[in-house]
């Protein structure tokens, strides 16, 4: 299989690598389709800011299921799917509020641990979104991406009744919502 591999440097490979196996019941091996590459990958990238060398990033990826471990019941091969890369640790006190993106112990796939700039990768199943059959793999890319804007809107207490402006060159500040339009991006 093949990897994008960072190296220490700004290194950058392809390199072939053992397919991933099943080692858990809630183990899913997702063939990637279709894999971002974010802002915050340009550091881990140029400027020594991943937390391990060598590397593969990728938190914004979709691909299809082509096996589940056996306690998956929920997605079947051939299922597509987009990854949700935050893996809180849902014992701290933040996560007991529900604060995930604010766990102190997160884990985060694709710069905590390897990620989907790869042919294949075993993700759990709860870090697993299935997606909906009309959904193009690059369109299951931008998951992530969007779900950062939508958590943003959510902390400022939503857009109904104001004014709103996003400003922003990249894909959060661009992305369009597709949803009845209560708001969408300044163009």
């Amino acid at each position: 299989m093949k990897s994008v591999v960072i190296h220490a440097g700004g290194s950058v490979t392809v390199e072939e690598q053992p397919l991933p196996q099943i080692e858990a019941g809630d183990d899913v091996l997702v063939q990637v389709i279709c894999s971002g590459l974010c802002g915050s990958d340009i550091p881990r990238i140029f400027h020594e800011g991943a937390h391990f060398y060598p590397i593969t990033l990728g938190h914004e990826f979709c691909g299809r299921v082509t096996e589940t471990g056996a306690g998956v019941s929920d997605l079947k091969a051939g299922d597509l799917v987009s990854c949700v890369p935050l893996q809180p640790c849902f014992d701290c006190e933040e996560c007991s509020r529900q604060l995930w993106s604010q766990c102190r112990n997160y884990s985060f796939i694709g710069s905590r641990s390897n990620g989907g700039n790869r042919e294949f990768i075993v993700v759990p199943r709860q870090n697993l979104f299935r997606l909906p059959a009309c959904t193009s793999p690059v369109e299951g890319a931008f998951f992530e991406p969007m779900t950062v804007s939508l958590h943003t809107i959510e902390l400022a207490g939503g857009c109904r009744d104001k004014e709103v402006i996003i400003v922003g060159a990249g894909t959060i500040g661009c992305w369009r919502c597709s949803a009845p339009k209560r708001w969408a991006p300044a163009r």
